[in-house]
């Protein structure tokens, strides 16, 4: 099942799901829940989480544990990422729309933005700049979450195919990654990175590129580091990465 922000699913279910999703975040993730308090509860008969994360790698993860439970089959997404840099919300509006400016097809989109979260409104005529959109705006680092609320018209179908494109496109645009040495590929919106990159820092950032992408669950990332950094403490599995390299140039609003 393709996993998208506030996604309502309705089902039946107990709330015997909530402790073993909170036991799994601790377990599977390694997430303190003094660090990052989660909130796992059931609403009309869904999962509901809410809290603050260390990165998006961890905020879908957190989603597709819940999404794995056994007779659940709706989660609505209510998780933010910690942001890497306070910025008011004008700023953040600002920015976006900066970058929306350099690219015709995203121009005429409308962003609102409260409490660090994200809305994109409007049109576009692939599913591939709705996912550049939104790819955008997680880049900015004041950002918490983006709810890509774009509309496709005329309607595409989606596949694969239109998400390694979409990948593609985010990873050439890019200024931390060199997309030339990187293979991407995609099955049931698990997305797989390959090929080689000169350190940690741009393996890391073409990962979570591939995770910004509207629609993309998982992120399988076999790339190679040419120069690998010191090797970390074995219990740092999902390390916290509170800086958010810069892609867009922060301008002045």
């Amino acid at each position: 099942m393709q996993l998208k922000s506030y996604a309502i699913l309705f089902t039946t279910m107990k709330k015997g799901p909530v402790k073993l999703i909170q036991a799994a975040l601790t377990e599977r993730l390694h997430m303190d829940p003094r660090k990052n308090p989660v909130r796992v509860a059931v609403e009309d008969n869904c999962v509901v989480m809410e809290g603050v994360v260390d990165g998006i790698a961890l905020k879908k993860r957190a989603l597709l544990i819940a999404m794995s439970m056994k007779d659940v089959e709706g989660v609505i997404d209510r998780l933010k990422v910690r942001p890497s840099m306070n910025m008011t919300d004008a700023e953040i509006q600002a920015h976006i729309y900066n970058a929306f400016a350099e690219d015709p097809a995203l121009a005429c989109l409308k962003v609102e933005t409260a409490g660090a979260v994200v809305d994109l409104e409007g049109t576009v005529t692939s599913l591939t700049h709705k996912r550049l959109a939104g790819t955008l705006a997680w880049w900015v680092p004041g950002v918490a979450d983006v709810i890509n609320s774009i509309e496709v018209v005329p309607p595409e179908e989606d596949s694969d195919d239109e998400v390694v494109d979409a990948v593609k496109l985010v990873l050439e645009k890019d200024p931390i990654v060199h997309l030339g040495s990187i293979n991407v590929s995609a099955a049931n919106w698990i997305v797989t990175l390959s090929g080689a990159a000169p350190g940690e820092t741009e393996k890391i950032a073409a990962e979570e590129d591939a995770l910004y992408v509207w629609g993309v669950n998982e992120v399988v990332n076999a790339i190679a580091v040419l120069r690998p950094a010191a090797r970390p403490a074995a219990k740092e599995i999902f390390p916290a990465r509170p800086y958010r390299p810069h892609r867009l140039p922060l301008k002045k609003p």
